[in-house]
């Protein structure tokens, strides 16, 4: 489901994937994005489910989720995805355990946030990215 958000001040809206399997917090990320202009693709709650989308949508950002629905978690998801696109990822989940934050880090152009994250850690990890020089 693509959700247009109009641009604000003339600008043009980037494009962004949120892979969060809590309605809840995918809408608060949703309307994160939307004050920072981007359009999103809504309810995307497997790993399998970012990598279709990933590739048919060619984001300007990912937000993913590290523990989802499905046999693929979002680590493994990121890996599929890098196979295409070095679209940036901003990994966030509630999970702790350092074998996580450690596969995480081995995705280039990511950057890893513990929830509960406010607006401004993410706007602040989705500039930094997006500000990067592409290679």
């Amino acid at each position: 489901m693509e959700t247009n958000l109009p641009a604000m001040n003339g600008e043009i809206s980037k494009k962004a994937i949120i892979v969060e399997d809590n309605l809840i917090l995918s809408l608060l990320y949703e309307n994160y994005l939307k004050e920072m202009v981007f359009k999103t693709v809504g309810e995307i709650k497997s790993g399998e489910k970012a990598v279709e989308l990933v590739k048919k949508y060619t984001p300007d950002v990912v937000i993913m989720d590290i523990m989802l629905d499905g046999k693929m978690d979002g680590v493994e998801a990121a890996t599929e995805i890098r196979k295409f696109s070095m679209a940036p990822i901003v990994f966030i989940t509630a999970n702790t355990d350092p074998a996580h934050l450690k596969r995480a880090e081995q995705i280039e152009n990511s950057k890893f946030l513990r929830k509960p994250i406010s607006e401004d850690k993410l706007k602040k990890a989705v500039n930094y990215l997006l500000s990067k020089p592409k290679v």
